[in-house]
């Protein structure tokens, strides 16, 4: 390969595959406007390409060595710091305002530089410099895989391994020129390498970003818009397919929303909402599934959950329901709710027939007064002892 390639070559397909690599950046801007980095991932790109051409230009003697050995530098790991400040913004989906600070590595490298004119050794200057990029592009890879568990996305594995490439290649580099013959890999070998890592990372953006709009769609279809609860498709798709037996579903339904809307106004009545979903979310285990089926109604589901478990856990939100207060206007608006209890005893064909016997003991809570469970165990309804309802209702 080398024998084929001279460095020449080398570097203006190196110089190109950065290029490429701004323009699919840009593009994925274009499309995703609100994925944070890919601009600045860009920018980082177009400096190395920028940094490539200088140097191509100096290997050429088309520059003075003194001009082209200093741009090229400077660019150079300015470019890898606008990519690690990209892969940051692009990794966390937010801006930190800190990560400019990186910057200062190319101010200084350049500073230092007119005050000592390092870069115009050339080992001295090739090895500062992939050093440097090395630290950039393994400070990317540990960025991209740090943020793994909050956004676990398959191409984050993919781009993070195309980074320690990047970045090994650099260290190689620099251990070549340190001590040579250590490491069986010539400069031009080595850049040539970086050419396809260069191209792999771009790609697996691209990917990231496509995955990630993909989750976002899948999120949106299965969220409910106002609560942020899951909505019905969701929940339905949470329940097992077979072997139900042991696990609970509970029917809950806020009582006299009507009245609160009436009284209140629509605007009320979504925070009464948003306020008892965020509650529920607190009140659960890990492993409940919690949704809202339509208007005032959710649906919880308890798996593998004994019946004395079960209501432990209706009668803890019913109680943190009940001590829930809402200002409206300068009022409280207090809030309770009724809920319906099925325990699978395994006889159920359907998850129908669960959900119809805890609809069945939902509305013998609501007829025997409200703010209580009902326990509905195959063909018997078992009501709840009556529950004196709060003195300030909302209607």
């Amino acid at each position: 390969m080398t024998a084929q390639l001279d460095l020449a070559t080398v570097l203006l397909l190196h110089k190109s595959s950065f290029l490429i690599g701004a323009f699919c950046f840009l593009y994925a801007r274009w499309q995703s406007p609100r994925d944070e980095g890919l601009g600045i991932l860009a920018s980082g790109f177009l400096f190395l390409a920028l940094a490539s051409t200088l140097a191509g230009y100096g290997e050429q003697k088309l520059l003075p060595a003194h001009l082209w050995t200093l741009s090229s530098f400077t660019l150079g790991i300015g470019g890898y710091a606008l990519f690690w400040i990209g892969v940051r913004r692009l990794s966390a989906g937010r801006r930190r305002s800190a990560d400019w600070l990186a910057l200062c590595v190319p101010v200084t490298g350049a500073l230092i530089g007119l005050a000592t004119h390092f870069h115009v050794v050339n080992t001295v200057r090739a090895s500062v410099f992939n050093a440097t990029a090395f630290l950039f592009l393994a400070a990317s890879a540990f960025a991209i895989i740090s943020d793994r568990s909050r956004e676990p996305l398959p191409a984050r594995a993919m781009l993070a391994a195309a980074m320690t490439v990047g970045a090994n290649l650099c260290l190689a580099v620099v251990i070549g020129l340190v001590k040579p013959g250590i490491i069986p890999v010539t400069t031009t070998y080595a850049f040539f390498l970086s050419i396809i890592c260069h191209f792999a990372i771009a790609l697996f953006a691209l990917v990231l970003v496509k995955e990630r709009a993909e989750a976002e769609l899948r999120r949106s279809a299965d969220t409910d818009a106002l609560t942020g609860a899951g909505n019905r498709r969701w929940f339905l798709a949470q329940l097992p397919k077979s072997n139900w037996h042991g696990d609970c579903l509970i029917v809950m339904d806020l009582d006299f929303f009507k009245r609160i809307n009436d009284r209140y106004g629509h605007h009320t009545g979504d925070q009464v909402l948003m306020a008892f979903a965020e509650l529920a979310r607190k009140n659960l285990r890990k492993g409940d599934c919690f949704a809202r089926l339509g208007g005032e109604e959710f649906g919880l589901y308890l798996p593998l959950t004994s019946e004395e478990r079960a209501q432990a856990i209706a009668e803890r939100l019913r109680r943190a329901v009940e001590e829930l207060r809402i200002i409206s206007r300068g009022e409280q608006v207090a809030l309770t709710v009724s809920m319906g209890l099925a325990v699978a005893n395994g006889q159920e064909r359907s998850w129908e027939e669960l959900f119809n016997s805890a609809d069945a003991a939902l509305y013998e809570a609501k007829r025997h007064g409200r703010n209580r469970i009902t326990l509905s165990t195959s063909s018997t309804v078992t009501i709840s002892k009556p529950i004196a309802p709060p003195l300030s209702r909302a209607g």
